[in-house]
């Protein structure tokens, strides 16, 4: 579904007929049916997987967290009731609200949100780069001034890239106590905290049986108004097709990962049991291209390709409507976003590109995607659009890790693949897509161009947001001309959900930057 018509956060809500869920499931309870085996831990500090970071963000209270106001992620205050940055944009003060508690009762002092983040340091799992690399900070930048106020030196990171990084799981505040009551070995909790909880969030982790079953159950010292739901179960079942038959039966109340073809029916009224919430998911398709081999390397190859593509094909045909009409590297609520899709299938247009290049007859070239049953899909459908401009794309299928390792090597000549983002800002967009000395698409596609990374870097230093705004503008429609990328689309996340459950529209928007189960009810 294209965005038109959607506003611009087109979270959106598709009703049928209300039918009663199974009198098994009581009314403060909210049971769902996923596919857990991508779960691996509950640990703030190196959960950086998509769907259990939903658990872990309403596990833990940051000083911050984001919600989605007027179409945009925007900062709000958390354990952290308000806070000042200094005028050169580095130092930042947070205040702590009175009467926070973890969910062991203990007050939340500033003490446990230095330790939080000095361990995060420390551990240096997956999330660490966050801290580390985006916010330049060292344990010796955290420091508890008092019981109620922290501050934070950073590295000058403009300031909704800081609170952005603050909201995210490694931003997760812990019971210092508690964790080092459970160290072993030196590990800092980790292993305990695997499958234990020690946060200040509404809910709180009390089981997690692998490959069976997750409870989150409400947590009675939370600071904020308790929870309709009480009691939260993912039930683990590997096949979205039992998800959903145990979904139509009311055997759950939510069903992850439903196949298009089944979304697809209940956005279309033909099932009558359940309905479907919808919202523009944290991640982009695109097609790529290696700016150093061969035809592409000429700017208007890589433009007539953009312009063969069937845009409307792909999102209509192989996403069955679910996705967003998005052709840059900016998601869409994110700062710096401002529509733009200057590219429509324009087959003589491209034919005339490729001439003005040297290739009126085209030339081979090898498509690389991975084993997913939606890109191989994705990429028939560039195939077939290439030919129409006489390029023969030959599609070899990789397994991921082979695909991705050759790919970090520039070893690829085109792929079709997808990024997910890490934090909900510009800055987290713009450097793997156009800025080729951080190592990752750019550079994977040889696209080593120093305007851009030299633009990038100037917007990721640049304090004054109308400033800053400006630059991603400017780059935006720079990379759209020249860059090696053609942006497909941006997907949308769904679920379908009984018709007794209220409320799971909104406390998804924004999934998975925003995601906040005190906002549903029965």
């Amino acid at each position: 579904m294209k965005k038109k018509g959607l506003g611009l956060f087109g979270l959106f809500l598709l009703a049928a007929v209300s039918v009663a869920v199974s009198a098994n499931i009581p009314k403060d309870t909210l049971v769902m049916a996923s596919n857990t085996e991508i779960f691996k831990s509950f640990d703030p500090g190196v959960c950086f997987e998509v769907e259990p970071s939903v658990y872990v963000k309403n596990i833990y209270a940051n000083l911050v967290t984001l919600k989605v106001v007027n179409g945009s992620f925007t900062p709000v205050a958390d354990l952290a009731e308000k806070w000042e940055q200094s005028s050169d944009g580095k130092v930042w003060t947070f205040y702590l609200r009175k009467g926070a508690k973890f969910s062991n009762g203990d007050v939340v002092k500033a003490s446990d949100v230095a330790y939080s983040y000095k361990r995060a340091i420390t551990i240096n799992k997956s999330p660490a780069w966050l801290f580390k690399d985006t916010l330049g900070l060292t344990e010796d930048s955290i420091k508890a001034v008092n019981d109620s106020t922290v501050t934070i030196t950073t590295n000058g990171a403009p300031a909704n890239v800081v609170l952005s990084v603050l909201a995210a799981n490694i931003g997760g505040v812990l019971s210092e106590k508690e964790v080092k009551a459970h160290e072993k070995d030196g590990d800092m909790g980790m292993t305990w905290l695997t499958d234990h909880s020690a946060g200040a969030g509404p809910y709180v982790l009390k089981e997690w049986k692998r490959k069976t079953q997750i409870v989150l159950t409400a947590n009675k010292n939370y600071y904020g108004n308790q929870p309709a739901i009480k009691t939260i179960m993912m039930r683990d079942v590997p096949e979205a097709s039992d998800r959903y038959l145990l979904l139509k039966k009311g055997d759950v109340d939510v069903a992850w990962q439903i196949t298009v073809e089944e979304a697809a029916a209940l956005r279309d009224g033909k099932d009558s049991s359940v309905k479907l919430v919808s919202t523009p998911g944290q991640s982009l398709e695109y097609v790529a291209m290696n700016a150093s081999w061969g035809p592409f390397k000429d700017v208007r190859v890589r433009q007539a390709v953009k312009y063969a593509i069937d845009y409307d094909a792909i999102i209509n045909k192989v996403r069955e409507g679910f996705a967003i009409e998005n052709q840059q590297f900016l998601a869409i609520g994110y700062f710096g976003y401002k529509e733009s899709n200057p590219f429509k299938r324009d087959v003589a247009k491209a034919k005339k590109l490729l001439a003005d290049a040297g290739y009126p007859n085209g030339f081979d070239v090898e498509i690389v995607t991975n084993e997913s049953e939606i890109r191989r899909a994705e990429t028939v459908v560039v195939q077939s659009n290439l030919a129409d401009i006489g390029i023969k794309a030959n599609i070899v299928v990789m397994p991921a890790a082979q695909m991705y390792d050759k790919y970090r090597n520039q070893g690829l000549q085109m792929i079709v693949a997808g990024w997910g983002i890490d934090y909900p800002d510009a800055d987290a967009l713009a450097k793997p897509f156009a800025d080729y000395t951080v190592k990752q698409l750019a550079w994977r596609n040889a696209w080593l161009d120093d305007k851009a990374a030299a633009m990038t870097a100037a917007a990721g230093k640049e304090i004054n947001e109308q400033k800053r705004a400006q630059i991603y503008y400017d780059l935006v429609k720079y990379w759209q001309d020249t860059g090696p990328f053609a942006m497909m689309y941006q997907p949308i996340e769904y679920w379908g959900i009984g018709n007794s459950v209220k409320g799971y529209d909104k406390a998804f928007e924004g999934y998975n930057v925003h995601c906040d189960f005190t906002m549903i009810s029965k």
